[in-house]
């Protein structure tokens, strides 16, 4: 095996905030962004880290319940194309493969290493996809710190943002996909105040539906179809054309619960959170009213914690939002397209109760290294009319210039 797998310099990473142990100092009282913190965290730029945390997933071949398991309860899509082992023989794959975010659940793409008791916040990924992960394949990943850019915003007077690459290898050492994420590093605002410019939706509670508002996304479910086998051929599609959209909603507790559900791994339970929490004291919430200790994740379950983690409501994996994109893609293109690039950003939260729309409008297409390409604007847009994700991404699709199994890589 390569060295890609094996870097000689490694530091301690896991999914979440502040894990390699920056350079000795001591460090501030309070959870306030400083210089010297920054200083610290800059230390780390290009440090190969060591994802532990990802080890069950990266240490076991790909099974067909890992691809079922993501596609149906981490993204919500029933396409055959992604859990029917007999249909995914039928197609140009020839087994089934995995949805264009799989990867999330082998590494997570945050790289936030540094800035101890200053909260993270997952802002965005750009995909690059070289190959398909298909059943059998044993991905591993190599992830490290390449930037971090100070900033201010309307939610905190300053913030970090901590840029990181992940390198996906399969089995035969081949480049299966690249990963740029965006973390953003932002002072706790504490006290169940939540963050700044968020006071109006944590005012205004969670979204209250009419019957009817229900049935016509119970309407627009019943009717959402993949387009499966039927090729979607480049030469047929036009600039300016819109996607079907497709919802995603209302977010219940339910469809966070399912998401962790679909992962191949997850934040650690039980006597295994309490041995986490001696490796990284600071990555904790001790809750007001009860008193237990609780990861920072908790947020995506429990109103407390989403208030003192400076949300104003209880919140879903940014990855979900990710994730309903890829689905949308996906049930356009057909099972012969293939998500080349996909550069998603968050944007506003997506609470309890908030129904998204998930929409595309293809904006260019062209021919690039013998390859028949689509570039897609989506985003997602709420009952309130504004945008929670934004994406832009690129999709091969077949020719009727080349046979109808000839779409390039297989």
């Amino acid at each position: 095996m390569t060295d890609h797998h094996h870097p000689a310099a490694v530091a301690v990473a896991d999914h979440d905030s502040s894990t390699v142990a920056a350079p000795a100092r001591e460090r501030p009282s309070g959870a306030q962004i400083t210089d010297e913190m920054i200083e610290d965290a800059r230390s780390l730029i290009g440090v190969w880290l060591r994802r532990d945390v990802h080890w069950p997933a990266m240490a076991e071949d790909i099974a067909p319940i890992d691809i079922r398991r993501w596609a149906l309860y981490s993204v919500g899509d029933d396409n055959p194309l992604f859990s029917d082992e007999e249909y995914g023989r039928r197609t140009i794959w020839g087994s089934v493969i995995a949805p264009p975010t799989f990867l999330y659940s082998i590494d997570s793409t945050i790289i936030a290493p540094g800035m101890r008791g200053i909260q993270w916040i997952y802002g965005g990924t750009r995909w690059e996809h070289h190959l398909p992960v298909r059943v059998g394949d044993r991905i591993t990943a190599r992830a490290r710190l390449i930037r971090v850019t100070e900033k201010s915003g309307r939610h905190a007077q300053r913030l970090v943002v901590q840029t990181g690459e992940t390198l996906y290898y399969n089995q035969r050492d081949e480049l299966v996909a690249r990963a740029e994420a965006d973390v953003l590093r932002i002072p706790r605002r504490g006290s169940g105040k939540g963050m700044v410019g968020f006071e109006d939706r944590q005012a205004a509670g969670r979204q209250k539906y009419t019957p009817e508002e229900i049935e016509a996304v119970r309407q627009a479910y019943l009717s959402q179809r993949p387009r499966g086998a039927d090729p979607l051929y480049w030469e047929s599609v036009a600039v300016g054309e819109e996607l079907p959209a497709i919802p995603k909603g209302p977010l219940t507790i339910v469809d966070i619960m399912a998401f962790y559900v679909g992962r191949r791994n997850t934040y650690p339970p039980l006597k295994l959170a309490f041995q986490e929490r001696e490796r990284h004291p600071a990555n904790v919430f001790v809750s007001r009213s009860t008193g237990i200790p609780v990861h920072p994740a908790a947020g995506h379950l429990d109103e407390e914690i989403a208030h003192e983690v400076g949300m104003p409501g209880i919140y879903d994996q940014g990855w979900m939002r990710a994730n309903w994109i890829g689905h949308l893609l996906t049930d356009w293109c057909g099972d012969q397209g293939f998500v080349r690039r996909l550069d998603l950003r968050l944007q506003t939260p997506n609470l309890i109760g908030d129904l998204t729309w998930c929409k595309g409008r293809v904006t260019r297409k062209y021919v690039e290294n013998g390859e028949h390409l689509v570039d897609v604007d989506c985003w997602g847009e709420t009952q309130r009319g504004d945008r929670n994700i934004s994406a832009s991404a690129t999709v091969r699709l077949p020719s009727t210039s080349l046979g109808a199994d000839e779409t390039g890589t297989k």
